[in-house]
């Protein structure tokens, strides 16, 4: 079949979107809490979902009440498979509420234009898409010869067990993903459609978290000493750490893009024993390391700096880093037969090529590529209602309903052109 009958063909489905559908159903999935560890009812309701749709659906429980929704669309054979991957946990919880409606579990539909709400834009609105497309394609009578596959997942968000916080609502990181693709939820290529404002993204960055120990000496006030003090102490390992992030990002540079490095959290001490003195302080960091390179390589670079600053300032011996966090980046060529379809079928549907890029932050792609499932993150959502791209941490989630209307075109003719159609 030639780009021109797939195209025709694609119309054909186009006609049959639903708008009114597509926003009742983001807005109802917005609806429901699912803050990570909490993913039950949204597993039940995109399952629901899924059955009504037309697919083979199951419920994967992968432990601690939590459970991923998968469906298939049968094909009839003699075609390839596509799978959309969409993680069910949010980025925030219902503790943001309070910062407005862009965080609020609810949604609120803005000018008949914009959904407001926790999830809308991170990824709720994707699963909306993915469904949607794959009913008008049935409504206007289109038998595809692949399968097409759904995968609502839990525990995607970059959270992770550390010390004493531990439990299912710190569990992240793609437990549900990779849970999924070990328990029959594969295919031939996979679509993630996370919030790129439909830019292709077929690489990403890697994160290597890392929690650096500084020793002290538990001591009363009054016999105290600052120079034996842990938080005074680790002031020369932070100077230390950054005056090494400009050069690590400038050295692990591919043209204009460059990872970055976050020290998200310092821990030493009682707030509410203030007459002792603590006996260590933590340092905790997120590497960012580039599509093709190793969590180790961070990690030996963040210890070769302790050690450094160890071997200058002797009262630092026993600092050390521990890493507790590894997840390696992702990358398909940028001629993959995914990359091309989906080139070809935004710039039929949308007028332009698409751009592409990479990113900062991780997502299940890596997962799914190390599975031998090609994968790239190409969502609807990332478009700010006051103009630009990105997320605005003063509105909070949103999602724009034509975006969301436009890339249905391309999944739309991405899932007919690579799965092939029963003539």
């Amino acid at each position: 079949m030639s780009n021109q009958q797939y195209s025709e063909l694609a119309a054909r489905a186009i006609e049959h979107v639903d708008r009114e559908r597509l926003i009742k159903l983001v807005m109802d999935l917005v609806d429901i809490p699912s803050p990570t560890g909490e993913e039950k009812d949204m597993a039940n309701a995109v399952y629901a979902e899924l059955q009504a749709a037309g697919f083979d659906a199951t419920l994967q429980p992968i432990g601690d009440d939590r459970y991923n929704a998968i469906g298939r669309l049968q094909g009839r054979g003699g075609g390839k498979s596509l799978m959309f991957n969409g993680h069910l946990d949010t980025s925030f919880g219902p503790e943001q509420a309070h910062r407005g409606i862009g965080y609020e579990c609810k949604a609120t539909l803005i000018d008949d234009e914009w959904i407001y709400g926790m999830g809308s834009f991170n990824m709720k609105s994707a699963m909306g898409t993915y469904i949607v497309a794959s009913e008008a394609i049935q409504k206007a009578g289109i038998t595809l010869a692949g399968d097409i596959v759904i995968a609502g997942v839990a525990g995607e968000i970059e959270k992770s067990p550390v010390n004493e916080y531990e439990g299912r609502k710190y569990q992240g990181y793609g437990v549900g993903t990779k849970y999924a693709i070990t328990h029959g939820a594969v295919a031939d290529f996979c679509i993630l459609g996370e919030p790129t404002n439909m830019m292709l993204i077929p690489r990403h960055c890697g994160t290597t978290w890392i929690k650096i120990t500084v020793p002290g000496r538990l001591i009363h006030t009054a016999w105290s000493n600052v120079d034996t003090n842990a938080i005074n102490k680790s002031r020369m390992v932070l100077d230390a750490i950054h005056e090494w992030i400009p050069d690590y990002c400038r050295r692990n540079s591919v043209g204009d893009f460059q990872p970055r490095v976050n020290v998200s959290a310092i821990e030493g001490g009682w707030p509410w024993r203030g007459a002792r003195t603590p006996d260590n302080c933590c340092i905790y960091m997120d590497v960012r390391t580039l599509p093709d390179s190793l969590p180790v390589e961070a990690y030996n670079e963040v210890r070769d700096v302790i050690r450094r600053v160890v071997g200058e300032h002797p009262e630092l011996e026993g600092t050390r880093a521990d890493i507790f966090v590894s997840a390696p980046g992702t990358s398909i060529a940028d001629d993959h037969e995914l990359i091309r379809t989906i080139t070809e079928a935004h710039t039929q549907q949308l007028g332009k090529a698409p751009e592409t890029g990479i990113e900062t932050w991780y997502s299940d792609a890596a997962h799914m590529n190390r599975y031998g499932i090609p994968t790239v993150n190409y969502g609807s959502a990332g478009r700010i209602r006051s103009g630009g791209g990105g997320f605005s941490t003063h509105q909070g989630e949103a999602v724009h309903i034509g975006d969301m209307l436009d890339i249905i075109k391309v999944y739309i003719q991405t899932m007919i052109t690579l799965c092939g159609v029963v003539e």
